[in-house]
């Protein structure tokens, strides 16, 4: 899966869990302030694309996920791991 179909999965499952439109959100945008993602939401986002990616993601890892270039970042560090132990 390609850096734009996983941004796209990202985007689609913040707007699924918090109801509000993530499409025009820019990568860099706090989540937080932008559409209200708190962090029991940030667990359920985290915990989905856990799922959806078939992936782990490291309790250190999980501070990058206050924007949606930090979770695309690591699902993509999380996926070349995965692609270094195949």
């Amino acid at each position: 899966m390609n850096r734009k179909d996983i941004e796209a999965e990202i985007r689609r499952t913040l707007t699924r869990l918090t109801e509000k439109d993530a499409s025009d959100l820019r990568l860099d945008d706090d989540l937080g302030t932008a559409i209200a993602l708190d962090s029991l939401g940030r667990l359920e986002l985290l915990s989905e694309i856990e799922e959806r990616f078939d992936l782990t993601i490291l309790d250190l890892d999980s501070d990058k996920a206050s924007t949606i270039g930090g979770m695309l970042d690591i699902v993509e560090q999380a996926q070349t791991k995965i692609a270094k132990v195949a």
